[in-house]
């Protein structure tokens, strides 16, 4: 995660990544960007790539074995993964498993054809003694995402405790001063599935179990609000535009607003002992619904069991946008 740096305000908001679109790239420039320079990417883990998809074949978009003699199975997706993304990329495992040692050198030799072999091209790369007994004995899924839904990531966490080896590897774009900047982060084991989820939908907690004033100021004023480090940094997640929702435990979300970007400190519940320990921010736009939405409905309708006691949490784009049409 990127953050704009105020020097002399020392303040710090957060920057927005690009779709591929946003910098005229399609899918298959990522992809391409990707087999030439995994090397780069992953400087201790070595592998050895040994094919690149065809438009229109059922390929995974890339192929690689480690020094194991494990296959790697790479499924790149340019914005948003969704569930089938993950179905596919052990479809992929379901029918690449499967090959013997000499299925995959073919496939090695039609794209390397000044190769000898897929094995001595292992060996000479790793230095190893590979023999062609231990190459695809295991596999192991990459899921390639600029930024992943929490669905797929819930999936990916059930299906790594079930013994399959799944990982997500997570990119995000960037532009700097016109400089196009590429944030990489690999072999995410375990995702934390609400992590990361940068669609600018988020429900903020109104605090009530420290009594209700509270609730009735962020109501009054329009505003969201949080307290006291390091609940009160998570304002600062808001960008302009990104649509928030207030979540009132035991009754469920009660208003909903879009916030402005503007950041203010202040005393909480104006005692001089609490000096900036309020962050806040106005949102526009805002109102107070009719039929408060309770979490039950919440959660069906995200097909997520929500933890609603934190602070903040983001949702994904679908689910924000079937709750911000309720009134």
């Amino acid at each position: 995660m990127i953050f704009n740096l105020n020097q002399k305000q020392h303040e710090i908001n957060r920057r927005k990544g690009l779709r591929l679109f946003d910098i005229g790239w399609k899918e298959e420039d990522f992809q391409k960007m990707m087999y030439e320079n995994l090397e780069v990417l992953l400087p201790e883990d070595e592998l050895l790539l040994i094919m690149q998809s065809h438009k229109w074949q059922e390929e995974p978009d890339l192929m690689a074995i480690d020094k194991n003699g494990d296959l790697y199975i790479f499924e790149l997706k340019a914005w948003e993964s969704q569930d089938v993304n993950l179905l596919q990329v052990m479809r992929y495992g379901q029918i690449y498993g499967q090959y013997q040692y000499d299925d995959l050198n073919e496939l090695f030799l039609k794209r390397f054809p000044n190769e000898v072999s897929l094995i001595s091209a292992l060996n000479s790369k790793f230095d190893s003694g590979l023999k062609t007994s231990n190459i695809n004995t295991k596999q192991k899924f990459i899921l390639i995402t600029n930024g992943l839904d929490f669905k797929t990531r819930a999936a990916i966490e059930y299906w790594d405790k079930q013994g399959v080896s799944i990982s997500s590897w997570v990119y995000k774009i960037y532009k700097v001063n016109k400089e196009i900047l590429l944030d990489f982060e690999t072999y995410r084991k375990n995702p934390n599935p609400y992590e990361d989820i940068d669609e600018g939908y988020y429900i903020f907690n109104t605090n009530i179990k420290h009594g209700s004033e509270d609730e009735t100021d962020m109501l009054e004023n329009h505003k969201v609000a949080a307290y006291f480090e390091p609940w009160k940094f998570k304002i600062e997640h808001l960008n302009k535009g990104d649509k928030v929702f207030l979540y009132s435990s035991g009754t469920g979300i009660v208003a909903k607003g879009i916030a402005t970007d503007k950041i203010n400190k202040g005393r909480y519940r104006d005692n001089p002992k609490y000096s900036n320990e309020e962050y806040s921010m106005k949102l526009n736009n805002f109102k107070i619904l009719e039929n408060p939405i309770p979490a039950s409905e919440i959660k069906r309708i995200a097909g997520v069991n929500y933890v609603f006691m934190q602070t903040m949490f983001s949702i994904d784009k679908e689910t924000g946008e079937k709750l911000w049409k309720k009134k």
